[in-house]
């Protein structure tokens, strides 16, 4: 991690506790202490165990993809890739840092770049597609499952400003996917600005490798809509499996504090929530997650509570990544320092 990441990454953190502190302060009381003595620890145990569960579903996702497309990514090396692209999604706007930590490893497995990319780019696609459905949904039938009071106005202008933003960038990457010429002129003009420099028979052969790229590229989508369609499917299955198990754990977190877990209500929060943090204003959306967890779970538990939910909340989906991330990453360091290879299911 380099110095500007490492600076990310404290900006990160410190937005979070600082909007964490302000929350537990303004909301702890005497019931604080209550929800705390009774607080159930095997339901926060619980609820890391199902977001770990998230990641394999994650992990078992490329696994099949890349399976669909020819390649044999071991398990524990598409776990790794996993975990670790959590701890740079924590430190970027909109949480999209992950991406080239997997095509980098998915490169480490003997799978070309472009196949790489068209595999997270299609991880990234399903993932969209159900995120506005979803999101469409949850605001639809907010008012339905929702109808006990007031929500602020500048939640639902957040979530429709989130939900216009993720939505608009979906449309634009299908309308640019679907035109390779403008693919390979963008490629060509991001490489120019590092190839000014370089001899003209090197600019040659890079130029002939990026446009071979993106050929590539093109022909791994089109097995996706073919003889690996398999893939996809089995992909987008695994998706949804994903989700749910994310969005049960405030759920899970509500029953170990002792309230009903409003499963649905839960979920169109979080959906709501989410498109919310798709925003790019902080790093890992630090300090807007806090802030609209709170503004809307304040809805349906106490306010002495929701200060002490919210933190067990993001100790478990935002935290412990940070964690795993740093371990998987280590991991990968170690395993570049010690010029080892990755060694596939078939070999």
């Amino acid at each position: 991690m380099d110095s500007k990441q490492k600076k990310f990454l404290w900006i990160s953190i410190g937005l979070s506790l600082a909007v964490l502190l302000v929350v537990i302060v303004c909301t702890f009381n005497e019931n604080t202490i209550t929800a705390i003595q009774q607080l159930n620890p095997y339901y926060l145990l619980l609820a890391f165990m199902i977001h770990m569960l998230a990641m394999t579903f994650w992990a078992v996702r490329i696994v099949v993809m890349c399976r669909s497309l020819g390649y044999k990514v071991p398990f524990f090396h598409s776990l790794n890739m996993v975990c670790a692209g959590q701890l740079v999604a924590a430190i970027t706007p909109s949480q999209i840092g992950g991406e080239p930590v997997r095509i980098h490893e998915l490169y480490k497995t003997n799978m070309p770049v472009a196949d790489a990319m068209a595999v997270v780019v299609i991880e990234r696609l399903m993932e969209a597609v159900l995120m506005v459905l979803g999101v469409i949904f949850s605001l639809g039938m907010f008012p339905v499952v929702y109808n006990n009071g007031e929500i602020t106005d500048s939640l639902i202008i957040a979530a429709w400003c989130g939900t216009a933003f993720f939505t608009g960038l979906l449309i634009v990457l299908i309308a640019v996917m679907r035109k390779p010429p403008l693919i390979k002129k963008l490629s060509l003009k991001i490489g120019g600005l590092f190839m000014k420099k370089m001899n003209p028979v090197k600019v040659e052969k890079i130029t002939e490798q990026i446009n071979d790229g993106v050929d590539q590229f093109y022909n791994t989508f089109k097995l996706f809509a073919g003889k690996a369609k398999w893939g996809l499917l089995i992909g987008f299955i695994l998706t949804f499996c994903l989700w749910a198990c994310e969005y049960s754990v405030a759920s899970i977190i509500l029953v170990g504090l002792g309230y009903p877990p409003d499963i649905l209500l839960s979920i169109v929060f979080q959906l709501i929530i989410a498109v919310i943090m798709m925003l790019p204003l902080t790093p890992g959306a630090a300090g807007i997650a806090e802030l609209a967890y709170v503004g809307f779970y304040s809805l349906i538990i106490p306010s002495s509570v929701v200060g002490l939910f919210v933190i067990l909340l993001r100790i478990i989906l935002y935290y412990s990544n940070i964690l795993i991330g740093f371990i998987a990453s280590f991991l990968i360091v170690k395993r570049e320092a010690a010029n080892k290879k990755v060694i596939s299911d078939d070999a």
